[in-house]
């Protein structure tokens, strides 16, 4: 088979392939990925187009993708699975993975390079513990706390005040998700962020507030959904954005809504906090502080070998 090996190029139609491959991986997904997704994602992070490479077929099909992603905070560059269509030979999705790997490493930007795994994508784990020059650094883990025990906490006294969001906060909200930064690239303009909120989050009238004076600093709403790999529903947080140096508010932040999921009737389930290597020791404190009724390990960070 003779395979063409092509970089990312702005309207060459590598986006449509993109979602195709990645879509055929991931049937349980609740919403496929749409080409106009990944165009908005990619001018919004101005990506380097040596980090997404395919491989096509002689007639230009589809056969696999390898992408490399920088977060310039916590300052990594995670690199990706390299998803692949049926038939597509073992060597070619270890070609674009490893010569991905060889060309970020030569790149001068100071990110320490990541390669994420899920605990439950046997195939994926399989894949990265054939090479050599990585090994684990880091578990990510997901910790489900019973709401209806944490509703029964006391709201924490001090410097940070909790409330309902209502269909006027979202231009704060707005501002709150570009401030935090996390979650811009996956809306290409404030009106789209504005839309996701006022159609989707708000009618649900579950969101939390939390301010600091008359700012606001934190913000999550909880949801029932089931998440790509699961075979049932969870209760999440749908969205949890927020300011550094505000973890104090977190413990709070969790009481208030496990109250609103008791007064509900969210509170069927428990509710899935996820514990990542990059979060504060306050934050993980405090999720020991939740009491935790079930953990499990949610991810591996592999990494370069010392």
């Amino acid at each position: 088979m003779k395979i063409q090996y092509k970089y990312y190029e702005k309207n060459a139609g590598f986006e449509e392939l993109q979602a195709q491959i990645y879509n055929a991986n991931n049937p349980d997904s609740p919403q496929p990925v749409k080409a106009e997704e990944i165009v908005k994602r990619f001018e919004n992070e101005k990506i380097d187009p040596k980090t997404v490479r395919y491989a096509l077929n002689e007639k230009g099909e589809p056969l696999a993708y390898v992408q490399a992603r920088d977060y310039p905070e916590p300052k990594e560059t995670h690199l990706g699975y390299p998803w692949a269509l049926p038939g597509c030979p073992t060597e070619v999705q270890n070609k674009i993975f490893d010569e991905m790997l060889a060309y970020i490493k030569t790149r001068d930007t100071g990110f320490e390079i990541r390669v994420n795994v899920s605990s439950n994508n046997e195939q994926q784990m399989n894949f990265v513990k054939t090479k050599v020059e990585l090994e684990e650094k880091s578990r990510s883990y997901r910790r489900e706390i019973d709401v209806k025990k944490v509703s029964e906490m006391s709201l924490e006294e001090g410097k940070y005040s909790i409330r309902k969001a209502t269909k006027d906060d979202v231009q704060i909200l707005v501002n709150l998700i570009k401030e935090d930064g996390r979650y811009t690239s996956q809306f290409s303009a404030d009106e789209e962020i504005a839309k996701y909120f006022s159609e989707r989050v708000l009618p649900d009238d579950h969101c939390y507030l939390v301010f600091q004076e008359e700012k606001l600093v934190r913000a999550t709403a909880p949801l029932i959904t089931k998440l790509p790999g699961d075979s049932e529903e969870r209760l999440i947080l749908r969205f949890h954005s927020f300011l550094p140096e505000t973890e104090q508010a977190f413990k709070s932040h969790m009481i208030a809504i496990a109250k609103e999921c008791v007064d509900t009737g969210l509170d069927t389930k428990p509710l899935s906090l996820f514990e990542g290597p990059n979060d504060s020791e306050l934050v993980k404190t405090t999720i020991q502080d939740l009491a935790p009724i079930h953990s499990e390990i949610q991810g591996y960070s592999f990494g370069l070998k010392e």
